[in-house]
Order: structure tokens, then C-alpha cells, then sequence
């Protein structure tokens, strides 16, 4: 069975509402979603895009950053300042590259708490005076190198209305309030330009129905409908999963199996061979981490905590041994005043610094019981 990188239904209520307006079994929800995801593969092949060389826009990548970059729309040259915005940082990423864009306005209601979320965040690239948020304008932009986050941070530094960035590769307050403000804009494969289009218009026309002007950047459009393009083109930014019972989450294991197991009720099993493998091949990496003195019993403990409390990615069913295998990403705080580590650990622009180790899993029932078994 194919894997799906990424399933959104945090923007996107066709599953949703699917389910609770028409009670279809979670036989036939599989069905639907696993026919969906067919249906954008072969619409992505027939423009020369293979969905397999989509990953790294589409999912976490360990060793690679994510931003927002702010913009001040009192300073732009115009009223529309999202293109303008967009004009200034199109140049500046490469050619070659896979990156997932999102955009929009800082909205809240709460307008101390975002002022104070900018300030504690926030790598300046000029002074400037907070106003109220809905005048700054983000571009977050995911899959970055240290030297694309240096390029652009430092070429936007001509343009008038760029404030300067958000790191947002760790977890911060800053990197959860993005992802409930920004929405998809398009997904960028080397010079093509992934966007939606309407879903009574046929796959076979490539439009640009976004505002920004890609082909003054030398960037081919590649549309297809917005319901799949929506749901398994759109990348969703980490954050932790507040609600057990969060629709992603539900549909996210739907997507793998007709059989719903949330992962809040599963064990998880650490075996001997593979503890003692990540005690000793791993051992630096767990170090760092500050993981190196946990007895199994307590890494155990915290894999499953992080399991329940994060989003899951690369979702796929190995039908041959009845498996479902997942991605997630545990975060650890480090304290060790941060810097630069090897590896899957990246450069923190915190001083406590954080640790990222990519965790594969895989869901199987023994006895009638979900286990969740980490490698």
C-alpha cells in the first residue's frame, strides 16, 4: 500500500463532515481516502510530478529549519502586500529545492499575548513598532538548509516592510500560534509551482489561482483539484495534539487501516535487541538528548507520551504482516546550553536548545491488544 506523507483535516472538513453527516463504517471512510490519495497520484503523474519525491515539502525533515518571515503591510509599497511580500522571497529560494509555503495574517484576539510570543521569538531584522498583529503579514517556508534560512533572512533585509523571522524548527509558543494562523499557499517541487484549483475544473488545466506571480520567477504551475490537494499536499506545521480525540489524528490512522486504534490506548514496546541497539549505536545521540541514563522502562514511558501527544506522518500499511507504520518527532529539551550538534540534532536558536530524533512505528495486535512497537 503507498504511503501518504501527510493527511490535513485540521483545514479541511470533507472527512469530517462525511463521517458525521453519513455514518459510513471506517471500512468504507479507508476506502474513500486511500481512493482520494490514488486519484491525486496519478493527477500529479500525468504533469511529470512523482508524488514519492514530494516528501521532504510534505513531512518534517530532521536536519533541516522551518520560518516565518514577518512582514509589515504599513511598509509595503502597495495594498497588496501578501504579493509583494511574495516577490521579495520567490528570488531568493533556490531553483532546485522542495519547500512548503504557507501565508497570512497574524490574527488573535489576544493581542498581549501575541506582542509578547513576537518578542520572546523573534530574530529581528529591523526595529519596529507593534501595532496590532493583523498588520504583519507571515511567509513560512519549511525544508530550509542553515545557508537558505541565512540567504533569505539577509536578502529580505533590503525590502522596507521585512521585520526579520521566526525560527520555528523547535517547538516555542511561537510555532504553535502559526499553525492556527497560517493557511496553505502552495507547494514548491524544484521550478514547479503545486497549487489547487477548482474541483469542477478538470485536472488536465494548469491555473494560478493564487495572487503571486510565479512565472516572472521562472516557475512552471502544476494545478490540480483542491480537495486533493487539500488534504495530501498541504503541509502541516508540528504542534502538540491537545484533544485525544482530534479528527487528525482519527483520520490519520484511518488512512493506514479500516481498523480505528488511537494510539492513546496503545502499549508500547521497546524489545531488548532494539534497546540495546539505540544503547549503544545511538548512545551519543541519546546523550545529547539527555536520555542516556533512562532504563528502558522510563524511555519506554516517554516514547508513548510523545506518541499520543504528537502529529503522525509517512502513513502507510504493510498488508503482508497486518502492520501500520508511522513517523513521529520527539522533541527532547536539552541542557546542555544548546549549540551545534551531528546527526539529527540541529542548531537551537534557544539557549536551552532542543533534540530531535525521528521515530518510526509500527501498530500491530497481539492478543486482541494494539501495540505500538518504536524503532
Amino acid at each position: 500500500m503507498e504511503t501518504i506523507y501527510t493527511l490535513n483535516v485540521r483545514d479541511h472538513i470533507m472527512l469530517p463532515l462525511i463521517r458525521d453527516h453519513f455514518n459510513p463504517s471506517s471500512a468504507a471512510l479507508h476506502r474513500e481516502i486511500r481512493r482520494l490519495h490514488h486519484e491525486t497520484v496519478l493527477a500529479l503523474r500525468t504533469k511529470g510530478v512523482n508524488y514519492a519525491d514530494l516528501r521532504s515539502g510534505l513531512t518534517p525533515v530532521a536536519d533541516k529549519n522551518e520560518a516565518g518571515f514577518i512582514f509589515d503591510s504599513t511598509m509595503a509599497e502597495s495594498g497588496w502586500y501578501g504579493p509583494e511580500a511574495m516577490s521579495q522571497a520567490l528570488p531568493l529560494l533556490d531553483l532546485r529545492s522542495t519547500h512548503s509555503v504557507l501565508h497570512g495574517d497574524l490574527l488573535g484576539e489576544d493581542q498581549r499575548l501575541i506582542y509578547e510570543i513576537l518578542c520572546e521569538s523573534m530574530v529581528l531584522s529591523r526595529s519596529f513598532t507593534f501595532k496590532h498583529s493583523t498588520l504583519l503579514f507571515c511567509i513560512y517556508i519549511n525544508n530550509l538548509s542553515d545557508a537558505a534560512l541565512a540567504r533569505l533572512h539577509e536578502g529580505l533585509g533590503s525590502y522596507a516592510a521585512y521585520v526579520g523571522h521566526i525560527p520555528a524548527t523547535f517547538a516555542t509558543r511561537a510555532k504553535i500560534y502559526l499553525s492556527t494562523t497560517l493557511g496553505g499557499a502552495f507547494l514548491k517541487f524544484g521550478s514547479k509551482v503545486l497549487l489547487g484549483h477548482e474541483d469542477d475544473r478538470p485536472n488536465e488545466e494548469n491555473i494560478n489561482l493564487s495572487p503571486y506571480p510565479f512565472g516572472r520567477n521562472g516557475y512552471e504551475i502544476v494545478s490540480i483539484q483542491s480537495t486533493n490537494y487539500s488534504l495530501f499536499l498541504n503541509f502541516k506545521i508540528e504542534r502538540p495534539v491537545f484533544d485525544p480525540d482530534e479528527d487528525d489524528a482519527y483520520f490519520s490512522i484511518n488512512a493506514m487501516s479500516d481498523a480505528i486504534i488511537p494510539l492513546r490506548e496503545c502499549d508500547v514496546l521497546l524489545e531488548d535487541a532494539k534497546y540495546g541497539y539505540l544503547a549503544s549505536e545511538k548512545l551519543g545521540k541519546l546523550t545529547k538528548a539527555g536520555l542516556a541514563n533512562l532504563c528502558r522502562d522510563e524511555l519506554t514511558a516517554m516514547i508513548k507520551s510523545k506518541i499520543t501527544r504528537n502529529y503522525i506522518y509517512n502513513l502507510t500499511y504493510m498488508v503482508e504482516h497486518d502492520v501500520m507504520k508511522f513517523n513521529v518527532m520527539l522533541e527532547v529539551p536539552r541542557t546542555d546550553g544548546g549549540g551545534v550538534c551531528q546527526g539529527s540534532c540541529r542548531v537551537s536558536h534557544f539557549l536551552s536548545g532542543h533534540f530531535i530524533l525521528p521515530l518510526r512505528v509500527q501498530i500491530y495486535r497481539t492478543d486482541g491488544c494494539p501495540i505500538a512497537c518504536a524503532a
